[in-house]
């Protein structure tokens, strides 16, 4: 079933079968979007027909849409009890037809499996069944894409929200790589630590997963261990200069001394680091 509020949009109807709704959404101020809500079936055989019916549809020319249940587990992360995930059929011919018409799984909030099996204990089994694949067309029209798993209420199923008319949030981060964390000690095991931990994926979706982790385990680490090099700098000034007020007036023992060397130095690491700090900045300017 597809619905839609008279006074936002239009939807007319292009090609419909036992698996999936193709159809043109007009939506208003943002164009015309191609919608595609799948149901398709577990046997890789049948699901081959919904493919092939996605397939005609899709164009990098236009907005394209495509969400609903595949009846399908990519990889052992979105599997949770039950038998080992195998990478069937079914799996590697949804990562054919993703690749083969450009469209990409938005990251999504809320639980992180949308189907459960009604029992408990070990029987218990969740997966990741649905989802909400984008082509780069659309993602480029929307500011901030974002795709939220609703909680499992009326049914076995979590519904997907799939919000494309959210604003553009003033406060939005983006993670880059900063030169002065490579002078920190330790930031070689770390990045050593997430770049092998194994993603059982294909080659190229293992090595931009593994990019991602790594960026994004580098940027919370910074959070927690980096602290403002402005303020290290003052600091360690002030702790400098009380030292050689105490060496001026009574002099210095050889631990206060050691102490003082110690400053020093770490004050001329701070330095280089902010150097390091805005030298990137002159260049991106």
């Amino acid at each position: 079933m597809v619905l839609w509020r008279k006074d936002v949009a239009e939807f007319s109807m292009i090609e419909h079968s036992s698996q999936v709704i193709v159809g043109n959404l007009t939506i208003l101020n943002k164009g015309c979007w191609k919608v595609a809500s799948a149901y398709a079936s577990p046997k890789a055989i049948i699901k081959k027909g919904l493919w092939e019916c996605l397939e005609k549809n899709c164009s990098v020319d236009c907005h394209m849409v495509v969400g609903g249940d595949f009846n399908c587990v990519l990889s052992q992360e979105e599997k949770r009890g039950g038998n080992k995930f195998i990478m069937s059929q079914g799996s590697l011919d949804m990562k054919k037809f993703m690749i083969h018409n450009d469209l990409h799984e938005v990251k999504s909030m809320g639980p992180k499996y949308t189907w459960y099996n009604n029992k408990s204990g070990g029987a218990r089994i969740l997966e990741k069944l649905d989802r909400c694949l984008i082509n780069s067309t659309a993602l480029n029209a929307i500011h901030l894409a974002q795709v939220k798993h609703l909680s499992r209420i009326a049914s076995d199923h979590c519904p997907i929200l799939l919000e494309i008319l959210k604003p553009l949030e003033i406060y939005s981060r983006w993670i880059r790589y900063e030169d002065v964390w490579d002078s920190y000690h330790g930031v070689a095991a770390l990045v050593k630590k997430v770049w092998n931990k194994n993603c059982g994926i294909d080659p190229v979706t293992s090595l931009n997963l593994k990019f991602k982790r790594t960026l994004r385990a580098l940027f919370f680490w910074s959070r927690a261990k980096f602290i403002n090099l402005n303020l290290v700098r003052d600091k360690l000034k002030e702790e400098i200069l009380e030292i050689q007020l105490e060496e001026a007036k009574r002099g210095l023992s050889i631990e206060k001394l050691q102490l003082l060397r110690l400053k020093v130095n770490e004050l001329n690491v701070t330095l280089a680091r902010l150097n390091s700090w805005w030298r990137k900045r002159a260049k991106a300017k």
